[in-house]
């Protein structure tokens, strides 16, 4: 039975949250700065003075986004200057700054850094790729903090960014800066043209007494499920993505777990960040796809989406199994309103697709496979993977695709995804998923080893590697040929993990 919203969910204090992991800040343009500090007690200031009254909560970000609604309904085309500054720091950045109590934080991989983490990731460890040619997060240029700022416009980022290094002067050193930008003539779409960030967690939690008339950061949409904000989007439990609040209970999906500390009592109402500067090899993917749908007599745009789960337009396989459907696609009521138990054969979406190897939804996974039917296998395993969801906030970065690299096939100008997450635990949420999923050839229901995620999987030895399940079957057919993915189409080149503090943690101890 699912959870009844009327008997209460927390209360967020939308006011001390930075506002870009529960609400996401509004964005078209995006500063990432990442910086050592070599002045202890002047950054202090600087953070108590120019960053904390700079800082966009989640509060003002959601205000935000009613403005930006009412905007776009009274028939306005204009960009609003909404500008958002946040700010997180590293594990070793917390320790300059002498933030109490650290031993006391309970994730691993944050106190470890990416670093540490990145060859468990099965990122390259020679070569392209490999730590030594990241631009930010390898071992001579691990960040203590990053600093984000998002807008409408260059030159609305552009002039903050100026003035807080200016503000900052000799407190910090820059080790890496970039600005990421929408792609503006696909918009929405990532490098390889797929529409992003379709499925994401709901988030529950009431609000109501920071908007008054306001009962839930999201209501549910779906009438068929009270347990979903849009359809498709199961509502998770808010300590999932923010210390101090319930997180889920890894048996009921339902349910909630207990409250997520974190570690020290500082951390409540923070979050902590992954970031990951992944170049994207397009002329690269393209060639594969068309060689490949080619051998296997298939058109590209099917091959393609087969690869991914989705078409170009963000219609869904499990819905659309053999056309895309762009007005599906844009439809955020019907686009993710889908589970995989429709296609248990994975015929539909095959088992291998990144969208069902980094969010199996009702999927059987090892966490459900000794319940007694099946139907408690799908319920026992999607009630766990909930456990191991995450708030994705990127943007890509780079130009598009020139004419030279189309007619070579060969990647020349860097482009790519600065990919962000949020989530209270890295090691269960960010690194589960890549370590247990989607570089896991063996993850799939029915004992079937798929291969890796043909998109976001990587083999760290360069390797070419095997993937099942491109050639079409749907709906009876048999599995069709092994696909072999020549080498990794996606690139890390920086990293970091990070802690995203609440205003009274910046205030209080980092700040002072």
């Amino acid at each position: 039975m699912a959870f009844d919203r009327s008997k209460g969910e927390p209360q967020l204090d939308l006011g001390e949250m930075q506002g870009d992991f529960l609400i996401g800040l509004q964005k078209d343009f995006e500063w990432f700065v990442f910086f050592q500090i070599t002045d202890v007690a002047g950054f202090k200031k600087f953070v108590s003075t120019a960053l904390v009254p700079r800082i966009s909560t989640a509060r003002k970000a959601l205000e935000r986004e009613h403005v930006v609604s009412a905007h776009k309904a009274a028939g306005h085309r204009h960009k609003l200057d909404l500008v958002g500054v946040n700010a997180g720091f590293s594990s070793a950045g917390l320790t300059k700054l002498k933030a109490p109590d650290l031993n006391t934080i309970a994730d691993a991989a944050f106190k470890a850094g990416i670093a540490a983490r990145s060859a468990g990731l099965n990122d390259p460890q020679t070569g392209p790729g490999s730590l030594a040619t990241w631009k930010v997060g390898g071992p001579n240029t691990e960040a203590d903090g990053i600093v984000i700022i998002t807008g409408p416009t260059v030159a609305s980022v552009d002039s903050v960014q100026k003035e807080l290094t200016a503000l900052a002067g000799n407190a910090w050193k820059i080790l890496f800066a970039e600005r990421g930008a929408t792609r503006e003539l696909d918009r929405g779409h990532e490098h390889f043209g797929f529409l992003d960030g379709v499925s994401q967690p709901g988030v529950r939690g009431q609000i109501d007494q920071t908007f008054p008339g306001m009962k839930f950061l999201q209501e549910s949409k779906n009438p068929g499920d009270p347990g979903q904000g849009l359809p498709g989007s199961d509502l998770v439990w808010s300590g999932e993505f923010v210390f101090g609040y319930p997180g889920q209970d890894p048996s009921d999906i339902d349910k909630p777990g207990g409250v997520v500390a974190g570690g020290p009592a500082w951390m409540k109402n923070g979050s902590f960040m992954v970031f990951r500067r992944l170049n994207q090899l397009v002329p690269e993917f393209n060639g594969f796809v068309a060689k490949t749908a080619a051998t296997f007599g298939m058109d590209e745009a099917i091959l393609a989406s087969r690869m991914v789960g989705r078409w170009k337009s963000g219609a869904p396989l499990i819905i659309a199994p053999l056309q895309d459907d762009p007005a599906l696609g844009t439809d955020e009521l019907r686009n993710n309103d889908f589970e995989f138990d429709s296609d248990p054969l994975g015929r539909r979406c095959p088992f291998a697709a990144h969208i069902r190897k980094s969010y199996p939804r009702n999927d059987v996974t090892p966490a459900g496979g000794d319940a007694p039917t099946e139907f408690e296998q799908r319920e026992q395993s999607e009630a766990n993977t909930q456990t191991h969801r995450i708030l994705r906030r990127g943007i890509p970065f780079g130009p598009d695709v020139t004419d030279d690299e189309q007619q070579t096939g060969k990647t020349t100008i860097e482009r790519g995804l600065l990919f962000v997450c949020y989530q209270t635990s890295i090691v269960d949420q960010f690194e589960f998923i890549i370590r247990n999923w989607v570089n896991n050839p063996n993850f799939a229901p029915l004992g079937n080893a798929p291969g890796f995620d043909p998109l976001l999987g990587q083999d760290p030895a360069h390797a070419p590697r095997p993937v099942e399940g491109l050639e079409v079957s749907y709906p009876t057919g048999p599995r069709g040929r092994t696909a072999t993915l020549p080498s990794d189409f996606i690139v890390p080149t920086g990293g970091g993990y990070f802690f995203m503090p609440s205003l009274s943690t910046l205030k209080h101890h980092l700040g002072q």
